[in-house]
């Protein structure tokens, strides 16, 4: 390949929202074209130190950070025309009738401040500013008819005179007069340069370093120009014819040692040092738009183009040239070889071949040859003498070197055929062919083929190990090891590893031989075969080696102890010895949708410096250079801003610098944060908050992370960056403290002392009121039971008196009515006749009186009464314990509880005092005392 071949990859943008990546064959997409105004005229582009780029627009200052498109407005939706960066917080742009200068504020927001306006208003009328530049702390903004300069925080006229652009060429700065000649800027005076009269009637566009000491300047229409110091020459060369044609209007010399040159008519084109153009770019090649108004290198030395349509991004790929189809045409590429000078690649679509010299040629995709009889599914290319063995999916296809394909007669290849390998094997050299449906052998005269195993299970690739056994890896599942007996034709034995096998292997295995060992990779680990013991183990050496890289897909050897890992997009180049390995380079090829064939991903040697990377739409080549061990190259992070906020949605910023300390109402916090490589590359984020995360986030594609409602105490927020090489970049550190709320305060807990002293002390007075109010009340309570006991005693002596009176009343009332009767009988015996009959009569009837008021119940009844409301238990006890107890003997136990004697007992039951003491003695044998005990006691005893 010749030396001049750019590689780079081409990426269009219109706003900013979906990219891809291009190459020598551009690839352009369109998105929703009115969205931020992107896809509007961009007359200028810059960079500040973080990464961010600006554009001047016909909305106004369009901003992108790699995550997120912002226009920035000045009245009237004004044009800006260009920009220039003298950091992130200061902008400068110029427009129509206006020039000034863009503040970024705590809120990571620009705003605008005139400078136009300290300027007389009548030298701005229809005066449209187009460049400005940037001195130190001078800046100059630049029209056609003037230029003034800022500088100390005063805009100052230099010169009124007519001119096109302001240009800076080293640390020169030159203007043309208005078609005239061409002068230095010195001391804020405009010098001409002599000769430079060679320019009247022509415009000059571009002013470029040109060797060492000599200077490239462009004219639209009329070529391109050397000068030396002292004279100006014509530079008659390839670009130069061009460019008359297609009206030049801006250029920059990129760190590649390229110029990349815009027109206005046919696009951008690559010019090298001599002049020849390396690549072009216009509408043919699905460029959005032809006319360039401005170019940019950024500070990863990739490229932003600014169109009369849109954004273009043109990105460097360390090492690679790239080429991708625009038309679709190839497909997925698979494989591919170098064979009699033609680079030889099989596609889903078929096999398609280029001249290998046609590869430094502008668009050489555009010479794309496709081979007949190849249509459909080509898996792999494998050389064999002077014929090429396509691996099809109809069979084995062989293709001569006049590019046709042989019609072969061998019916056992109909079948699919996934991979061919040459091994020697028992002392004798075969290729073992990989099938859709069984793993081949096909001995050196192609005229026998066996099967290996006829278990008819498909096999995708073949290994051999110094054992001699096979290792056979199948499309979707585990592996198979063979082991022939001496004459190749059965299996002597043989193993499953991986799939639904008991071996804790993963279920998905390939192979490769990496130090001379068969190694089998599987979910991102890998396993080497011990034949001692017949099992798998750990690869040690090359898990530690990729310990940092996920989704490892395949390794493919190269040369030597050296190989190609391929992980999700991207690709490892590393050295293993079989006792040491090292990561020796490592490239993100998957970046802005560019992506290798997925689950099929490969990388074909086509010679010990070249190597071709398979794309899902073309194909990367690989150039080896230099061998360098890989270092971390993630770009450092910047924290934009910090932004907290209330319940109610109110938000306030905080500083960058110092710690903050934040007012618990706002106790929820954003972080914006970017990185330069957010845009070029696969980077992602991971964050931490010390206090409440306990390991970093996942990996995560975003620019901001929020906490809500967050506790007060102290916070160490950190971010850094990781991509998919397994690169950390250094941690980036926020200090924040969420104070307490009012009432967890100092000066609150000393009110909260205050006011408990308070509360105290008037729950203690309240508490002794309510003691002296109890204990009050206990005495006036206990007082009350003491009056309502006496009243109740004095009630009951009352109700005890009202009976006894109502007792002696009664009885007086009986006695005084058994006197009259008896006086009534004495005189009616006294008036009537005195015999002895009669008085007979007399006297029955007085002792019939007198027994009749001796024994009445109502006597009994009311003495019951009268006893049981002083001994209520006193009969029920008795009859519990004697129920053979009579009434009599009842009475006569009421009567000695009462502690009457026998007499009173005769008289109380009309009775003699012998028949009291016969009663006595027959109660204390009903109910068995003993002769020592006394029955009055024994009375006095039962309650």
């Amino acid at each position: 390949m010749k030396e001049h071949i750019r590689r780079f990859l081409y990426l269009l943008i219109l706003l900013g929202i979906s990219v891809d990546l291009y190459s020598n064959n551009p690839y352009i997409i369109n998105i929703n074209k009115n969205r931020y105004g992107a896809a509007n005229k961009n007359w200028s582009i810059g960079q500040d130190e973080r990464g961010v780029v600006y554009f001047g627009n016909d909305n106004g200052l369009l901003e992108f950070d790699g995550f997120n498109w912002k226009i920035n407005t000045i009245r009237n939706f004004s044009i800006v025309r260009a920009v220039a960066v003298f950091d992130h917080h200061t902008i400068f742009t110029c427009g129509y009738e206006d020039f000034g200068r863009w503040d970024r504020d705590i809120s990571g927001q620009l705003k605008y401040t005139s400078l136009a306006s300290s300027v007389n208003r009548q030298n701005l009328i229809n005066n449209d500013f187009w460049k400005i530049l940037i001195v130190g702390d001078t800046v100059y903004f630049q029209s056609f008819s003037s230029i003034y300069v800022y500088k100390e925080g005063k805009v100052e006229l230099v010169t009124n005179k007519s001119i096109l652009f302001l240009l800076k060429v080293r640390n020169e700065y030159w203007v043309q007069g208005m078609q005239d000649s061409l002068y230095k800027l010195s001391d804020d005076k405009l010098v001409k340069i002599e000769g430079s009269e060679i320019f009247k009637g022509k415009d000059v566009r571009i002013v470029l370093p040109y060797d060492s000491d000599r200077y490239l300047i462009g004219t639209s229409m009329h070529g391109l120009y050397l000068y030396d110091g002292q004279h100006f020459s014509e530079w008659n060369c390839e670009a130069s014819s061009i460019f008359k044609q297609n009206d030049l209007n801006c250029g920059i010399l990129s760190s590649h040692g390229t110029y990349y040159f815009g027109t206005i008519i046919n696009g951008l084109y690559e010019v090298d040092l001599s002049g020849k153009i390396l690549n072009h770019f216009s509408t043919e090649t699905k460029l959005q738009n032809n006319t360039v108004l401005d170019l940019f290198e950024d500070s990863d030395s990739n490229f932003w183009v600014a169109l009369d349509k849109g954004v273009s991004y043109i990105q460097y790929l360390d090492n690679m040239d790239c080429y991708t189809d625009p038309t679709n045409t190839i497909g997925a590429v698979y494989d591919a070889v170098l064979w009699h000078g033609n680079l030889v690649f099989a596609t889903n679509q078929g096999v398609f071949y280029i001249p290998q010299k046609e590869l430094g040629l502008v668009n050489p995709m555009r010479n794309l040859k496709f081979i007949d009889d190849t249509q459909g599914q080509a898996w792999g290319l494998y050389i064999e003498g002077d014929e090429l063995f396509c691996r099809h999916n109809r069979g084995l296809k062989v293709i001569n070197p006049d590019m046709h394909v042989l019609k072969s007669s061998n019916k056992k290849f109909d079948t699919g055929l996934y991979s061919i390998q040459k091994t020697v094997l028992r002392g004798t050299e075969i290729l073992l062919m990989s099938t859709y449906e069984e793993l081949k052998i096909m001995f050196p005269d192609n005229s026998r083929v066996i099967n290996v195993d006829n278990s008819h299970i498909s096999t995708l690739k073949t290994e051999v190990d110094h054992l001699g056994n096979v290792w056979a890896e199948t499309p979707n599942k585990g592996v198979y090891r063979y082991l022939l007996n001496d004459s190749l034709t059965r299996v002597k034995e043989s193993g499953y590893y991986g799939g639904n096998s008991d071996d804790n292997l993963p279920y998905k295995l390939s192979i490769s031989k990496v130090g001379g060992r068969i190694t089998l990779l599987g979910d991102g680990r890998f396993y080497t075969y011990n034949d001692m013991d017949n099992t798998m183990k750990s690869y040690r050496i090359l898990d530690d080696c990729f310990s940092q890289i996920q989704n490892l897909k395949k390794i493919v050897y190269i040369k030597g102890d050296l190989y190609w890992a391929i992980g999700d997009n991207t690709v490892f180049k590393f050295y293993c010895d079989g006792h040491s390995a090292c990561i020796l380079e490592s490239y993100d090829i998957g970046i802005h949708n560019i992506s290798m064939v997925d689950k099929y991903e490969n990388i074909s040697i086509l010679n010990d410096s070249l190597s071709l990377i398979c794309l899902d739409n073309g194909f990367l080549l690989y150039n080896d250079k230099t061998v360098h061990c890989t270092k971390n190259n993630t770009e450092k992070i910047y924290i934009d801003y910090v932004q907290i906020k209330n319940g109610e949605g109110d938000l306030k910023y905080l500083p960058l610098t110092g710690k903050s300390d934040i007012p618990y109402t706002y106790n929820s916090i954003a972080f914006y944060y970017l990185s330069k490589g957010a845009f070029n590359r696969n980077l992602y984020f991971q964050h931490k908050l010390e206090g409440v995360d306990s390991e970093w986030s996942a990996s995560l594609i975003t620019n901001k992370i929020e906490y809500e409602r967050l506790p007060s105490g102290k916070y160490n927020f950190m971010i850094r960056t990781v991509d998919n090489l397994g690169n950390i970049s250094e941690i980036v550190s926020y200090d924040f403290t969420v104070l307490k709320p009012w009432y967890l305060t100092f000066w609150a807990y000393v009110g909260y002392i205050i006011v408990f002293l308070l509360i105290a002390y008037l729950v203690w007075i309240i508490i002794l009121r309510r003691y002296r109010n109890i204990h009050l009340q206990k005495i006036r309570y206990r007082e009350a039971k003491r009056l309502q006991a006496a009243n109740e005693k004095l009630q009951r002596e009352i109700q005890d008196k009202n009976a006894e009176l109502f007792t002696q009343t009664s009885f007086t009332i009986q006695k005084n009515q058994l006197i009259m009767t008896i006086k009534e009988l004495i005189d009616e015996f006294y008036h009537g006749p005195k015999d002895q009959r009669n008085l007979l009569l007399f006297y029955r009837k007085i002792e019939t009186l007198l027994n009749n008021n001796l024994n009445t119940d109502d006597d009994w009844k009311m003495f019951l009464i009268k006893f049981e409301e002083k001994h209520p238990y006193f009969f029920k006890r008795l009859k519990d314990l004697y129920p053979q107890l009579t009434a009599n003997d009842l009475k006569l136990c009421a009567c000695l509880k009462l502690n009457f004697d026998s007499k009173d007992i005769a008289s109380f039951m009309n009775m003699s005092v012998r028949a009291v003491e016969n009663s006595r003695h027959r109660l204390r044998k009903k109910i068995d005392l003993s002769a020592e005990q006394k029955l009055s006691d024994f009375i006095m005893s039962i309650e």
